[in-house]
This record gives structure tokens, C-alpha cells and sequence, in this order.
């Protein structure tokens, strides 16, 4: 029998999801496991998780390794050498050389899937944040996506550090007048605002400062100066971004980007203001909601991968 079997892996820092699909993008199985990012857990352990990820998948849909025509993993850090070269040597051992593995960034499949779509544009506003541009013949282009420590301008966490930093710089009369650092001190679970110190510096982790985020959106709707301007300094870091990767990226007429993510999803300010900012530049652009999920692009790019012979 000729392989007519595609799987395709959302390769999560957390939880990673996988699928089998036939050609025309029709879910056979789908399986759960955890992390597959090399910066979070080791090689090792991921190496394994993919394995017991793909032999249940498998499983459940009767079919046999030798079964696939190919397949496509999205995860963090795969658009460098070395994280692309241990990859690829891993479903190699794993699946022999037969079986083409295209591996890409996980923004790269949420673009895809978000658009249902080859070619596009994608702004991501999470607990991180990054801006990226595929054209049809494979050619990418990313903005942003360095972590906290160096940028994730605009994401979750970006919204809740600049909340408590510059709340702390206005008890000191150096910023503009507000009353989150009350709330934010007790969301947190601190007796005074002087512990944010110890807080941010040796306890609180991205996931912890990210969930400041919503208190921000709260208060901008109460009209706090502070929140309004730490939320629309985030809709122009993204701006920032979408404009750089649409000014980079050649060879594709399209003019449609998905904007996904937590920041996006839920809040309406961020999301308001950037789409203003965009529509000024960009006047075509249609800025729109994820279409799929990142795991259907992954099965789509596993497809056309084998489709075109890369």
C-alpha cells in the first residue's frame, strides 16, 4: 500500500498535541503528551514524549510507522541549526529517512492554521509575543519572539511588568497617577508594595507576572491613566512588529493577518487600538481571528510538504 498518512505536532512548552490525517486534512486520531521544547525539558525526555506521542496516535488509528508519507512538527526554536539538526536526526532514528519531517517555529504552524492558509501573516500576544510573515513558497519572516528577558514587547507578561514597574515609579511621583498598585500587591499575595522586590527579582515566574495582565485591562475600563497607556503602548509594540515582518516579506499578495493569543483573545483595548494603528498603515490589511488551531497547521504544512518534494 502506497503511505497516504500525514501526522502533524503542536510542540508545546507544556502540553504538546498530535494528529493523523489523510490527504485531504481529515483527523484519523489525535493524542496528548507533554512538553517537546528543548529550552524547558531535556532531550531525553522529549525525544520520548514524541515517541509515546506518535505510537498511540498510531495506535488508535490501526496504522503502522511505515504507514506514513510524511509529517511536520512546530515547536519552540526550530528555526535554529542546532535544535533543527537534533530533530532531524531524532525522527530519522526513529522513522528511518523515508518518512520526511518537515520541523518549523510554532508560530510558523499557528500562521498556517490560523489562516488555513500557506501565506499570510500572524501577530501573537501571550504570555510572549511575536510577529511573523510566510509566503506560499516557504519563505519566512519573523519579528520579535526573544522571551522576556530581551523583548516579548506587547505580550502578557510585557502588560503586567510594565503594570507593576511603572505603579511603583508613580508612588514615587515619577509616572502617571494610578491605583493599581494596591490591587496588584494583593493579587500577588504581598503585604506591602516594597516586597515587589523580592517578588520579581527571586519568586514570581513569566506565568506569574503574565497574570497581572488582566488587572491592567480592569483598570484602563475604570479609566485609569496609567493602565489606558501601559495597553496602548502595547497595541503600538505589536504594531511595531506586524509592520516589520509585512515590510520584509516579499513575494506574497496577502494582505490578511491572524492575530492570536491571550492578549488578543481577551483584551478588546489591545485589540482595538492595533487595529487602528495597522488600518492607518495598511489600509487592506484584514486583521481576523485564528481560522484553525496550530495543530491543523502543522498537519497542512506535513501535507504540502510532501506534496512539493521539500
Amino acid at each position: 500500500m502506497i503511505p497516504r498518512w500525514f501526522f502533524g505536532i503542536d510542540g508545546g512548552g507544556t502540553r504538546s498535541r498530535i494528529a493523523v490525517v489523510d490527504a485531504d486534512l481529515q483527523v484519523i486520531a489525535r493524542a496528548e503528551g507533554g512538553s517537546t521544547n528543548l529550552f524547558s525539558t531535556a532531550p531525553e525526555a522529549v525525544y520520548r514524549t514524541i515517541e509515546t506521542l506518535l505510537n498511540e496516535v498510531l495506535g488508535k488509528a490501526s496504522l503502522k510507522p511505515g504507514d506514513l508519507a510524511g509529517g511536520c512538527i512546530g515547536s519552540a526554536g526550530l528555526n535554529r541549526p542546532a535544535e533543527t539538526a537534533r530533530f532531524r536526526d531524532f525522527f530519522i532514528r526513529l522513522l528511518g529517512d523515508g518518512v520526511p519531517v518537515k520541523l518549523v517555529t510554532d508560530g510558523e504552524i499557528l500562521l498556517v492554521g490560523g489562516l488555513q492558509a500557506l501565506e499570510g501573516f500572524c501577530l501573537i500576544s501571550g504570555t510572549g509575543s511575536l510577529a511573523i510573515g510566510r509566503s506560499a513558497d516557504g519563505t519566512v519572516v519573523r519579528a520579535g519572539g526573544f522571551g522576556h528577558q530581551l523583548g516579548d514587547e506587547g505580550s502578557a507578561w510585557w502588560i503586567g511588568h510594565e503594570a507593576v514597574s511603572r505603579s511603583l515609579r508613580s508612588a514615587e511621583g515619577r509616572d502617571i497617577s494610578t491605583d493599581m498598585l494596591e490591587r496588584l500587591t494583593a493579587f500577588c499575595g504581598l503585604d506591602n508594595p516594597g516586597e515587589f522586590v523580592g517578588y520579581v527579582h527571586h519568586r514570581a515566574s513569566k506565568a506569574d507576572i503574565a497574570a497581572l495582565a488582566p488587572l491592567v485591562t480592569e483598570a484602563a475600563g475604570r479609566g485609569d491613566l496609567l493602565a489606558v497607556n501601559i495597553l496602548e503602548r502595547a497595541a503600538e509594540e505589536l504594531a511595531l512588529m506586524a509592520a516589520s515582518v509585512m515590510s520584509r516579506l516579499t513575494g506574497t499578495n496577502s494582505r490578511r493577518l491572524a492575530a492570536a493569543g491571550g492578549v488578543m483573545e481577551h483584551d478588546a483595548f489591545v485589540r482595538s487600538h492595533l487595529q487602528k494603528l495597522l488600518k492607518a498603515d495598511y489600509p487592506s490589511l484584514e486583521m481576523i481571528e485564528p481560522l484553525g488551531t496550530a495543530l491543523e497547521g502543522a498537519c497542512r504544512l506535513a501535507v504540502e510538504n510532501v506534496r512539493a518534494g521539500r
